[in-house]
């Protein structure tokens, strides 16, 4: 990590969803699906965003893209505010921050080559005019995540899944960006190909310098990869603190749950180790409950949660979350 200006800051973001009554009616209401959501990231830094299905961390990723406009609050990337830009505005925003998505074949446009598909890019932000030369820009793409230049030449469903997500970073990294956004790039795929893709993100972070969120719900991937964790539950983050922190002293109690749910490979330490199980379902986003969403589902809860709101605070240096009992 270089610098102390973050490139990117996100200010009490919110993104909030109206859905109406369907095709027979019934009542319209608002999806809260991310509520007040503040983050920074340095630059060469890796900030894990993690959570379970539904918590709204693809959300975030989405607003930070500006894929999806936010309700309120801001998004600052290398100091400029995003969310009152217009769309000829962000087109060179959107060079450099791109974005790896969670399935690798519905990314892929079916109908173009490997080849077409790392030229688009450099065409449509005119990084490489000439032909011959952005053909050898494709190879040196492949090159760089580990696939050789005759796959230039193969459809998306001649691939494997792990090489059509290699194909994906090979897009995302064409246009050299600064800040790149991972949207769960592992999740679909088999956990010996996971480990080859955690580790070419690794390298090339290392070899260009590159900035990423990574968005994921595995605890053990995100350990592996980042520097900084963040842990949402419905809408909010509950607690954001460096990786050693986490996972040796997390202090919210979802953290905890979250944690105990991640196997360990030792028999007699997973024998041993104390388990946090969670009653009930998560509470939908279009009625949360008052006080700390987390109140119906925590074991260790007292009347006060079910009434105020816990800030996101600071417990110890660098390790703020968002519970009275922390």
């Amino acid at each position: 990590m270089t610098g102390d200006v973050p490139l990117l800051e996100v200010r009490n973001l919110v993104k909030h969803f109206h859905v109406g009554g369907g095709l027979f009616g019934g009542r319209a209401g608002i999806v809260r699906a991310v509520e007040g959501v503040s983050f920074e990231i340095r630059r060469g830094e890796t900030l894990g965003l993690v959570g379970e299905s539904g918590c709204g961390k693809t959300t975030v990723g989405r607003c930070l893209l500006q894929l999806e406009r936010p309700t309120s609050g801001q998004v600052l990337f290398e100091g400029r505010e995003l969310t009152t830009l217009g769309d000829e505005e962000l087109r060179p925003i959107r060079r450099r921050v791109q974005v790896i998505f969670q399935d690798p074949y519905s990314s892929l446009n079916p109908r173009m080559t490997v080849g077409q598909i790392l030229a688009e890019p450099l065409m449509v932000h005119g990084i490489v005019v000439d032909r011959e030369r952005r053909a050898a820009r494709v190879r040196e793409l492949l090159s760089h995540v580990g696939l050789l230049p005759q796959h230039a030449h193969r459809y998306p469903h001649q691939l494997s899944g792990g090489q059509r997500q290699r194909v994906g970073i090979a897009r995302a990294l064409a246009v050299e960006p600064a800040l790149i956004i991972c949207d769960e790039p592992v999740s679909a795929l088999d956990v010996s190909i996971q480990a080859q893709i955690i580790n070419l993100l690794e390298d090339l972070q290392a070899g260009f310098g590159l900035t990423y969120l990574f968005v994921a719900h595995d605890l053990s991937v995100v350990r592996h990869i980042s520097d900084r964790v963040a842990v949402m539950y419905l809408g909010r983050i509950v607690e954001i603190t460096d990786r050693k922190s986490l996972y040796d002293v997390p202090r919210h109690p979802y953290t905890k749950a979250l944690l105990s749910a991640v196997p360990i490979p030792d028999p007699a330490l997973e024998a041993e180790r104390e388990r946090v199980v969670l009653g009930g379902e998560v509470p939908s986003p279009l009625n949360p409950p008052a006080g700390c969403a987390f109140h119906p589902r925590c074991p260790i809860a007292i009347d006060r949660c079910r009434e105020a709101l816990p800030e996101l605070r600071e417990i110890t240096t660098g390790h703020r979350a968002a519970c009275i009992l922390a």
